[in-house]
């Protein structure tokens, strides 16, 4: 039997998953919340095989939350079910390894198969965010090749500190790949806000990016960050 906490901000999207769920054998859906402190409660006294949680919450963002989850229960496996397939939302969230990033449309008829295959320890992800993430790694591989001298060689595979890009911005770039805010690079540097997004807006130009889900690529690229 394969434990489900179920966490939406809408109620009718928490029954619908519910009674699909419960139309099978194979699941018990243990608990329902609609926001990040349900969450919290629920699977930290439920202890769940696997959490089914939507992005969008109530109180917060559901990302936010993968790391804080797994530290409660560590075997639980956290799988994104949203309508969220934009570069950012997916970039913020594989950086949090969840167990699945599903996108609700057209889902439900094939969820039970996926779930039991995340349960068997398998990582699952919709086609179309599949789609999305072999899209911004081809953009990324081209901005890569253009920022290289035109010697007739390949590119290497990984180049650990990108010539350029002092040791402060090296930091700014793993924490924007950590998904932290402007407003705590700045925290974690002790510096104002404004000095924040120059540095920001310096390091984006020096990797040849134009927004953030695009230089959290550029981390994993140069092992700035660990996928």
């Amino acid at each position: 039997m394969i434990n489900i906490v179920i966490i939406d901000s809408d109620e009718t999207e928490r029954y619908k998953i519910k009674d699909n769920l419960s139309s099978q054998s194979d699941f018990d859906v243990i608990g329902i919340g609609k926001d990040g402190y349900e969450a919290v409660r629920l699977v930290k006294h439920k202890q769940p095989d696997i959490v089914i949680m939507d992005i969008a919450l109530q109180d917060g963002d559901g990302v936010a939350l993968i790391s804080l989850l797994k530290s409660l229960s560590p075997h639980t496996s956290v799988v994104l079910f949203t309508d969220f397939e934009d570069e950012e939302h997916i970039c913020k969230a594989l950086m949090q390894k969840p167990a699945g990033y599903i996108i609700k449309q057209g889902a439900m008829p094939g969820l039970c198969n996926a779930l039991k295959n995340i349960y068997q320890g398998d990582c699952f992800i919709s086609s179309q965010v599949a789609s999305k993430i072999c899209s911004i790694f081809s953009h990324m591989s081209g901005l890569y090749s253009g920022m290289l001298p035109n010697t007739g060689k390949q590119p290497p595979e990984r180049e650990r500190v990108p010539p350029g890009i002092s040791g402060i911005e090296l930091r700014i770039i793993a924490f924007i790949a950590q998904g932290r805010s402007t407003h705590e690079v700045a925290e974690k540097l002790s510096i104002t806000d404004g000095t924040a997004r120059n540095y920001i807006s310096v390091v984006m130009r020096k990797a040849g990016v134009h927004n953030r889900s695009q230089l959290t690529l550029f981390a994993i690229h140069h092992g700035l960050m660990p996928v």
